[in-house]
């Protein structure tokens, strides 16, 4: 019978800090190409920028929290920085430089569009400038800042297939498999869901976006299918977990939520969109929100799908 290793806040914490990741990449890339300015409005990057550091924080709080330590004996937390042959010290390391540049990136983007604010902050901090180069901030910020996001995306992976004794995480599937749905996530949030809210017709912006999309969608798929074989021809406690997703408590998440609204549904409007050049305003909504929710499910199942080696 499955026992649940680690629970909800831990997969809670892995789709956080995977899609606030994903997120930032996603705006850093329509800055650094520069598709940020064909636009008077850009909201992909301003949802982009603005949710990224929150999300992650979010997640740590919640990854402190289910360490137990870390809130009967805080200052614990600070003695893992020193271990730097620990998986949870390169990811401390990771968010601890990772999230003051995500609140930068949010902090010049508002300001790029809301010049009224560097205005409002002179009054108080009389040493900044009239103006500032937004551009060039933004480039440096974003160009060191999408280091960061790509370990914290394949971090989140990681931090599970290090545990030996869970065979289902300890295969290097797991952060690619991370790495793609962060990505994923980031788009299905910035785009399908924020930006077209707010620009109904954000979706013939990007040109080749359902390309990417579907390029994604089936990466996921393809990532997730070799996760559950190689599980399956391993036997075992790992055979256990893949068949517990496929066939058992857990087949109506993977194969109703995850399967049909998050992956098939998405990749059916993103292939309609290629055909026929247009996007409708609630199928990019609904897309993005199966693509997000999705990703949430994935990481969950694969959390509760755990088995530890019998001893």
């Amino acid at each position: 019978m499955t026992e649940h290793y680690w629970g909800w806040l831990v997969a809670i914490y892995l789709f956080l800090g995977g899609m606030g990741a994903g997120s930032f990449l996603v705006a850093a890339i329509v800055e650094l190409t520069g598709e940020r300015y064909k636009h008077k409005y850009c909201p992909t990057t301003l949802v982009g920028a603005g949710v990224s550091g929150p999300l992650i924080l979010i997640g740590t709080v919640l990854l402190i929290f289910d360490l137990g330590a870390g809130l009967r004996e805080p200052w614990r937390i600070l003695f893992m920085f020193t271990h730097f042959s620990s998986v949870m010290t390169w990811g401390i390391w990771i968010l601890t430089i990772f999230l003051p540049i995500c609140f930068l990136y949010a902090l010049i983007e508002i300001m790029h569009v809301h010049p009224g604010l560097l205005a409002w902050l002179r009054k108080r901090l009389r040493f900044l400038p009239e103006t500032l180069p937004y551009r060039r901030i933004k480039r440096v910020v974003c160009s060191i800042g999408c280091v960061f996001a790509i370990g914290t995306a394949v971090y989140t992976g990681v931090l599970l297939s290090v545990v030996r004794a869970i065979p289902f995480w300890h295969t290097p599937i797991l952060p690619i498999l991370f790495l793609v749905s962060a990505v994923s996530t980031g788009m299905g949030l910035t785009i399908d869901l924020s930006a077209t809210l707010a620009v109904p017709t954000v979706q013939r912006r990007f040109k080749y976006l359902p390309v990417i999309h579907i390029a994604f969608i089936g990466l996921e798929a393809i990532l997730l299918g070799a996760l559950l074989l190689t599980s399956m021809s391993q036997g075992g406690e790992a055979a256990e977990s893949a068949w517990w997703i496929l066939t058992g408590p857990g087949s109506l998440l993977f194969w109703v939520i995850i399967g049909g609204f998050g992956l098939l549904y998405p990749l059916m409007v993103h292939s309609y969109a290629l055909a026929r050049h247009s996007h409708g305003y609630i199928s990019g909504i609904l897309s993005g929100a199966g693509i997000v929710i999705a990703g949430l499910f994935v990481r969950f199942l694969i959390v509760a799908a755990a088995v530890p080696v019998a001893v």
